[in-house]
């Protein structure tokens, strides 16, 4: 009897433990979640309002073979085989110039297409952080200024509501009361 008591115990301490420390981890993983969140959505936005835009020349659509591995048509080499071979696409990368101080700079599009995205001569936007026209990015390309703004939204939710709970978890441990009737003292104090 008094072993199936202390087994009873040790089931409920050990048991109150590992809820307690999954607790905290889930909130260390939404904190983490929401500070990663924030400080993305936030350099995107910022980038974005802070940032000089000019406007830059397409000079011309760099040509790169890329292997199609997915393509039906790919060879399946037989078992052993050193040399592996597959149908390749002609993928193109815009590569546009603009000047900026009197110093012209070439920036290459991130973004790899079947066709030509600009047509060579016509004109797009480049943003860059003030004071650093190497790095340059095509406007078209920055993420989503509203679907940022929706990621700060929810991120920053996530980080107060993740630090509430930890907070009432941490009050709610300072007021638990293990007697009816309101006495906190098991000795009758």
């Amino acid at each position: 009897m008094v072993a199936k008591g202390i087994r009873g115990f040790v089931g409920r301490t050990g048991l109150g433990c590992l809820t307690a420390v999954t607790l905290r981890i889930a909130l260390l993983g939404c904190l983490l979640v929401s500070a990663t969140t924030v400080i993305g959505a936030w350099r995107h936005l910022w980038f974005r309002l802070s940032g000089v835009t000019v406007e830059a020349l397409v000079v011309r659509q760099a040509e790169e073979l890329v292997a199609d591995w997915n393509e039906p048509g790919a060879a399946r080499p037989p078992a052993g085989a050193a040399v592996q071979m597959a149908p390749a696409r002609r993928l193109y990368r815009t590569i546009v110039e603009f000047k900026e101080d009197g110093q012209s700079y070439l920036i290459q599009a991130q973004t790899l297409s079947a066709s030509h995205l600009y047509p060579l001569r016509s004109h797009v936007d480049v943003v860059y952080a003030p004071g650093r026209p190497a790095s340059a990015r095509l406007r078209p390309e920055l993420p989503d200024f509203w679907l940022q703004a929706g990621y700060l939204l929810l991120g920053t939710i996530l980080g107060a509501a993740a630090v509430y709970w930890w907070w009432k978890l941490l009050v709610r441990r300072g007021r638990i009361n293990p007697l009816s009737d309101g006495r906190s003292n098991v000795s009758g104090g």
